[in-house]
């Protein structure tokens, strides 16, 4: 019985200890100099977007975004 109850609760135990998603996380070529976003968020946020230089979430709708500009 115990055993079972430990089964049940671990998960929700360990899923506080993981580390959150480094959405955005950073991208480009060969340094990183953009961030991971969706294509439409880029624009929003005034950037360049290019699809294929997201590699850390390896998906096709989520590209880097470069030269977004500084909030004042």
């Amino acid at each position: 019985m115990k055993l079972l109850l430990i089964t049940a609760i671990l998960p929700f135990v360990l899923g506080g200890a993981i580390p959150a998603d480094p959405y955005p996380a950073p991208c480009g070529r060969s340094t990183p100099s953009g961030r991971c976003y969706t294509k439409d968020s880029c624009y929003k946020l005034g950037g360049f977007y290019v699809q294929r230089d997201c590699t850390f979430y390896n998906v096709q709708d989520i590209g880097c975004c470069y030269d977004i500009p500084e909030k004042e």
